[in-house]
């Protein structure tokens, strides 16, 4: 599964490289898609904080709710990273087809 989705992720990079001319600026995509999996990393911390304070009452919901909404927002960011390093790889192979190919 993870496999296939990271295929998936190249191959979006790959058409977004090839459909816009020129190269990309390859660092704004990376800064953007950190900051993007900052503040979703963020509000589902938040998310999960609260939902671990709503179902285990108060005393677990400090012990429980802030370490998994803590860990769950480390984690998504690192994913996020993940990602966005996956689609500028894509990205960097459909600016070597584009220019080959518009050659």
């Amino acid at each position: 599964m993870a496999f296939s989705l990271t295929i998936i992720i190249i191959l979006i990079g790959i058409s977004y490289g090839f459909s816009k001319k020129g190269t990309e600026d390859y660092f704004h995509i990376l800064i953007k898609g950190l900051k993007i999996g900052l503040v979703l990393g963020l509000i589902l911390g938040l998310i999960s904080f609260l939902i671990g304070g709503l179902s285990g009452g108060i005393e677990s919901a400090i012990a429980g709710g802030l370490i998994g909404g803590f860990t769950g927002s480390i984690v998504f960011i690192v994913i996020m990273g993940i990602v966005t390093v996956e689609f500028i790889i894509g990205v960097l192979i459909g600016d070597i087809i584009e220019k080959v190919l518009r050659k």
